[in-house]
């Protein structure tokens, strides 16, 4: 009787930052394995041993792995280092280990510039789709034979034809489905998913590597399939799902898949909890019917609308082509009237923007009523966008730096810092006038997207037309010149992180360990000193209205400052009473709803009452209301009791 031949040992990595117990499941690398194992060669051949996803000191991470003949890396912009880092460790204790990286990280063949003689430990990259590659890879390998006929690689700096998409999704079978993830999930964590529906994605914006790497084809998977992973998903209780589509809605058969996730979640007793989507750029009558449907039901994390930018030059320059903005308007109207959370994206250095352009796209935004929904991203040059294209950053004047990565809400004790590659100079932008955009949109972020100034600054924009960009501009400039104030100090704080490498996250360790973006970081540390804060506020209206050579009424400065002060949740419960003089809830309201106000005086009680009960649990006040509710401005108290 023959012994049985011993199998190679095989290690698979995807490293992921936690959010409290809460991580993602490999879905990248379950794809790999999933389609691998479809090849009798390959499984008796090689032996996978195990998914490694939890960062940790590298060192460690080379301990627990024993004899390994192949390891490979699914590698993106949040954990490329920590993939370099292992990787290289490996090689050291192991060199006859093939070593193997792949994922959207790794260049182009035009565009490997001196990647093999930077990373000499790697043996073979992966460029494009994976799951063919790799089993081919492996096949090689069980074989002992070269890889100079697998289409799509680089091996040790020679590169061979490029592999065109695959456009018959079924031969992949799901991970999920095929239980790839069956010994993964028993370990002591809170998982979430990454659900693909179909692939691909139609547009070339020059920032996204998602069209230059797709190909712009779009093809989909079964609906069998995907219906049959959201019941798996419900069976196993998995809170959070995270479509890994580019453009969700773009097909009519989008509506048909998310009424089936409603009936999903009511058979199983509210799984999945939420689906978070990427919506198809120009937000159509498709995306809002699944929009009402999701919020409906209590699925939705609400609707993005990733305009980025409504300055037409600088659409032009990075080949976007947005939906008009009399359109954007009654999208963003529709959603407020139906409850649907809202969140519009903008992206800080595009090319052909200017710090003028830049403030103008806050101030139209702002005045169509996206009070609580704007979001805003430094631009970042990935490798494969056009973006990155040589001469494209010649011609845009692009100069880049690499700065850590933004990682909001991650759990931060991690031995290896990541870095992305940020734009900090255009054509069109000085490194100054990014800084002066970061600034403005810190501003607007920290103190009305979250509410901290949000009622007074509409009441101001209304009865006295004074407009966002300038009262935020002031903000600043009395932040700069009174750096003792609360706002002074959030001001130094911010500025320093800024001119410190662009750093765009801060820890509050007052209420937790994770990570933070500067806004949420501010407006936390303000809720910490509540009081001394709006005791200054007095002392800004007075810099703003000198600063602007504008005279505001005493008694409307005064109500608008308490009630400004009385609606902003705390973490105590309790119920507030107060007169004013002026309609400033009504003004407040029909501002948010871009109705005509009734701007006369007139006498008025308010009754607010706390419904949160948060009892003076901070953390859970900045978790349910930073961090999970600043998208559907749930900083403020909307429901407010009004007698005249």
């Amino acid at each position: 009787m023959h012994a049985q031949e011993k199998k190679s040992n095989l290690y698979m990595f995807q490293f992921s930052f936690m959010y409290g117990d809460v991580i993602y499941l490999p879905y990248s690398l379950g794809m790999l394995w999933a389609y691998a194992k479809t090849f009798q060669r390959i499984t008796d051949k090689i032996k996978n041993n195990a998914f490694t996803i939890i960062r940790e000191d590298p060192d460690r991470i080379v301990e627990q792995i024993i004899d390994p003949d192949i390891v490979a890396f699914s590698t993106y912009v949040w954990n490329f280092e920590m993939s370099l880092a292992v990787a290289k460790l490996i090689k050291r204790k192991h060199p006859e280990c093939l070593v193997v990286f792949g994922g959207p990280q790794i260049p182009n063949t035009d565009r490997l510039g001196d990647f093999f003689l930077k990373y000499p430990f790697i043996d073979i990259v992966v460029h494009g789709e994976g799951e063919i590659t790799f089993s081919e890879i492996l096949l090689a390998y069980a074989n002992d034979s070269d890889y100079k006929d697998i289409a799509g690689i680089t091996h040790r700096g020679n590169s061979t034809d490029d592999r065109p998409r695959t456009k018959d999704l079924s031969i992949f079978p799901s991970p999920y489905l095929t239980g790839v993830f069956d010994d993964l999930i028993k370990l002591p964590y809170t998982y979430h998913t990454i659900w693909e529906t179909d692939r691909g994605c139609p547009y070339r914006c020059t920032f996204c590597d998602w069209g230059s790497l797709t190909g712009q084809k779009m093809y989909q998977f079964s609906e069998d399939r995907v219906y049959a992973e959201l019941e798996l998903f419900a069976q196993m209780k998995i809170a959070y799902v995270f479509m890994g589509n580019a453009n969700f809605g773009i097909y009519p058969r989008d509506v048909e898949i998310a009424q089936r996730a409603v009936d999903i979640n009511i058979k199983y007793n509210g799984y999945p909890q939420k689906i978070r989507a990427n919506f198809t750029k120009n937000s159509s009558s498709r995306v809002f019917d699944i929009a009402k449907l999701f919020n409906a039901h209590g699925l939705d994390k609400g609707i993005t609308l990733s305009v980025q930018s409504l300055d037409e030059v600088t659409l032009k320059t990075i080949k976007r082509s947005n939906m008009k903005f009399d359109t954007l308007s009654s999208f963003v109207q529709q959603y407020t009237k139906e409850n649907i959370d809202t969140l519009i994206e903008l992206i800080i250095g595009l090319p052909g923007e200017t710090y003028s352009s830049f403030k103008s796209n806050l101030e139209d935004l702002l005045a169509i009523g996206a009070h609580n929904s704007i979001a805003i991203y430094n631009c970042t040059l990935l490798p494969n966008a056009p973006m990155s294209d040589t001469k494209y950053v010649k011609d845009n004047g692009i100069k880049t730096r690499p700065t850590p990565i933004m990682l909001s809400h991650a759990s931060m004790n991690d031995p290896i810092q990541e870095y992305e590659e940020t734009v900090v100079q255009t054509k069109t932008l000085s490194e100054e006038d990014i800084k002066q955009c970061v600034l403005m949109s810190w501003a607007v972020q920290a103190f009305h997207t979250l509410g901290l100034t949000q009622a007074m600054s509409i009441c101001l924009y209304i009865k006295y037309n004074i407009a966002y960009t300038v009262f935020y501009e002031h903000l600043i400039k009395y932040a700069m010149q009174f750096p003792d104030t609360v706002m002074g100090q959030e001001y130094t704080a911010v500025r320093e992180k800024v001119d410190n490498n662009f750093d765009a996250t801060d820890t509050v360790p007052e209420y937790n360990t994770q990570e933070w973006i500067l806004s949420e970081a501010s407006c936390l540390r303000i809720h910490l000193q509540l009081d001394t804060f709006f005791n200054e506020i007095p002392a800004f209206l007075a810099f703003l209205q000198a600063s602007i050579g504008m005279s505001v009424d005493d008694e409307f400065l005064a109500d608008i400052t308490t009630y400004q002060r009385a609606i902003i949740i705390t973490c105590n419960n309790g119920t507030t009473e107060f007169t004013l003089n002026n309609p400033v809830h009504t003004i407040f309201h029909d501002g948010l709803a871009n109705r005509s106000p009734n701007l006369h005086p007139i006498k008025n009680t308010l009754q607010i009452s706390d419904p949160n009960n948060f009892d003076g649990d901070i953390s859970r006040f900045a978790t349910e209301i930073v961090h999970h509710g600043r998208r559907g401005g749930q900083a403020l108290h909307y429901d407010v009791a009004v007698t005249y």
